[in-house]
């Protein structure tokens, strides 16, 4: 990188937020030590209830990995803690999850995005494990529906349930949403919005509602390259149940839906949308017999229900209401 260029490594502040995944921490840590010396800053989010994470950090003693401590279990209040703690020096806020394996030129590639693209807002690594592994069939039907899928080159949001992640890349691109795993922003950014806390605990869209949400306001303005190789590890650690993992999903899609696409809710792709999933999931269910699809069409039904019912909180953007109810802490 020249020496004229207008971002520089020491310019990204890093945020990881976890929560009980000390050992995932330890891994990402790792490989991130090895040019942590580059950047301005590593700030470690945690939201556990022990203090394994917070010894990792002391044990450490590296003064550019700082440890800061949420009480409150989410990925969004965790991240908007990190943008606030960050060094007023750094221009670039990179957010990396706990269990993800960052490529040696990483940073470099991220920088690089930057320097040549005026008008970026955020740019992401491409991942290529991540996204959708389906026959050609289901593949098609998924297409028909606007429902997520992997596609080409594209990073697309054609539905509420229609993120697109590339098949394959093989060079820069515009996207129009970023998932999770690791995402870096221009910190001015975040002078205008910062992640949504109304979505507490794990959030399967608070990346998505984001980057959509800077992409309506500027368009052409997110990026993602495939030249810095990352591994998402998938920890296992503080995923939730099935039954309460799909409630989740279900009712953050209704409130993506009204928030960020349309807000009377209901349009016709949207209903279209819904009627694509039911019948892929209960021809699945059909096709295999397994419980476990089973409990995929049963939750998606009972879920939708909910949805329906509680229009009015999911709209005022309580989205965690269901968890009330006793049967989710059985």
């Amino acid at each position: 990188m020249k020496d004229d260029a207008k971002y520089k490594t020491e310019d990204i502040s890093v945020v990881i937020p976890t929560y009980k995944r000390a050992a995932d921490v330890k891994e990402t840590l790792k490989h991130l030590v090895r040019v942590v010396d580059e950047l301005c800053e590593d700030i470690i989010v945690d939201q556990s209830p022990d203090n394994e994470t917070k010894n990792l950090v002391k044990e450490l003693k590296n003064k550019k990995i700082k440890y800061i401590f949420s009480r409150i279990p989410s990925t969004a209040i965790a991240r908007n803690m990190g943008i606030k703690s960050a060094n007023k020096k750094s221009k670039i806020i990179c957010f990396i999850d706990d269990d993800v394996t960052i490529g040696e030129d990483y940073f470099k590639e991220i920088i690089r995005v930057f320097n040549t693209h005026p008008n970026v807002k955020g740019c992401a690594i491409y991942d290529p494990a991540s996204g959708y592994k389906d026959g050609r069939l289901y593949l098609l039907l998924k297409k028909i529906f606007f429902i997520g899928r992997r596609e080409g080159e594209r990073a697309d949001l054609v539905s509420t349930y229609g993120n697109l992640y590339p098949q394959g890349l093989k060079d820069i691109k515009n996207a129009q949403w970023f998932p999770g795993l690791n995402t870096a922003y221009i910190k001015t950014i975040f002078d205008e919005q910062v992640f949504d806390e109304n979505l507490l605990g794990y959030s399967t869209i608070e990346d998505m509602d984001f980057s959509y949400r800077i992409w309506k306001k500027y368009p052409k303005s997110l990026f993602i390259t495939p030249f810095a190789g990352i591994i998402h590890r998938a920890s296992p650690v503080e995923r939730n149940p099935t039954k309460k993992m799909a409630y989740v999903n279900q009712v953050e899609k209704f409130y993506f839906q009204y928030k960020d696409i349309n807000k009377r809710i209901f349009d016709l792709k949207f209903i279209w949308v819904l009627m694509g999933i039911l019948l892929l999931r209960t021809s699945q269910f059909v096709y295999t017999r397994k419980k476990i699809d089973a409990l995929k069409l049963k939750f998606f039904i009972s879920s939708t229900l909910y949805c329906l019912i509680n229009l009015d909180l999911i709209r005022a953007g309580k989205v965690r209401e269901f968890l009330n109810d006793p049967r989710f802490n059985e």
